[in-house]
């Protein structure tokens, strides 16, 4: 594993179309979908087999727009860190071709495959450094950062990390870590869990409550 940490100041586009402390906002019938800036709307952008985008949009409660919060109402952006993990696909591509010769290519590059395990990355490197630094042992991490609003890209581009699609030899995991503004949690729904295995004690991240 791979891993860095930044000391960043998110870049955090608003849409027109929603408003500041929490209007729920339907991309899908937005005049301007087609044309905005945030980040947001990376959600409902066609792609391959999907003419209308991500089919987890207003499904998963951590999709828009489940989430009409914006990242820095939800975090202190002043004192933000990125923990960011590297993925080997071209190793693990090739190993996975050695291993399973069976396979057509496109088995071997499924991503339902490989992000778990990159995400899985992300999660211990974020778990190393609530341990490596023990006064930020307050703050809570989250990945859930276009969704709420976060250039990722141009964010970490001014750190000197350049992001960029579609993933080719190398696939990148950021989570942010900060600290949550602790009334805004019940106004949004969300909360923090706090991990108790082995391998990632003491870590924190933010999850969004699950309604039945």
């Amino acid at each position: 594993m791979e891993k860095k940490i930044y000391k960043v100041n998110p870049i955090i586009i608003y849409p027109e179309c929603i408003i500041k402390n929490g209007k729920q906002d339907d991309c899908h019938k937005c005049i301007n979908k087609d044309n905005c800036l945030s980040p947001r709307s990376m959600c409902i952008r066609p792609y391959k087999n999907h003419p209308i985008g991500c089919p987890n949009f207003g499904r998963l409660p951590t999709c828009p727009p489940n989430i009409p919060c914006m990242y820095d109402e939800m975090f202190d952006t002043s004192d933000v860190y990125a923990v960011v993990t590297r993925f080997d696909l071209k190793s693990y591509f090739e190993k996975r071709r050695q291993n399973r010769p069976d396979l057509p290519e496109g088995q071997i590059r499924n991503i339902r495959v490989w992000q778990p395990i990159a995400i899985k990355e992300n999660d211990y490197a974020i778990a190393e450094f609530f341990r490596e630094n023990p006064d930020k042992t307050a703050f809570v991490s989250t990945r859930l950062l276009e969704c709420m609003g976060v250039d990722v890209i141009n964010t970490m581009k001014e750190v000197g990390l350049e992001i960029t699609f579609p993933v080719k030899d190398y696939a990148y995991r950021v989570a942010f870590v900060a600290d949550a503004i602790k009334e805004k949690l019940d106004l949004y729904g969300f909360e923090i869990h706090e991990e108790i295995s082995k391998n990632k004690k003491g870590m924190k991240t933010l999850i969004k409550k699950i309604k039945y």
